[in-house]
């Protein structure tokens, strides 16, 4: 018997149920319908599985793996562009970091840095080239 054709072990407690096809996401990155093979899906939002495990991992206190850790670190020069993206091809935010101690909560590869560092601010992306990690 698939897993499609199985009754339910348990009452059914979501009304959605029915809106998904049972099966269809034989990994959990599979979750969302934008990283699933055929379209299908849980969740209409993109990574939707890969956020599953990261949660996952971080209750069972796993390391390593994709798991990233936010970081401090210091900038030094007072005229440190933030951009909305990644990037030196991405528009500026129009505001600098200026010297301080500042939270990297996301890195990224862009153009015209080794890496960058997404701001815990929310104020946008620095390049980590100029960065020292505290």
């Amino acid at each position: 018997m698939r897993c499609e054709d199985e009754p339910l072990k348990n009452a059914c407690v979501d009304p959605r149920f029915k809106y998904v096809v049972r099966g269809c996401a034989e990994y959990v990155e599979w979750l969302g319908q934008k990283e699933n093979p055929d379209g299908r899906g849980w969740a209409a939002g993109a990574g939707y599985g890969e956020k599953i495990l990261v949660i996952l991992k971080g209750i069972l206190g796993m390391t390593g793996g994709d798991v990233f850790r936010p970081y401090l670190v210091w900038v030094s020069i007072p005229d440190l562009n933030i951009r909305k993206e990644p990037g030196t091809d991405k528009e500026k935010t129009g505001k600098y970091t200026g010297t301080g101690i500042f939270t990297i909560v996301e890195e990224a590869d862009g153009k015209g840095a080794s890496k960058w560092g997404k701001l815990k601010s929310g104020a946008g992306w620095i390049s980590l080239d100029f960065c020292e990690r505290v």
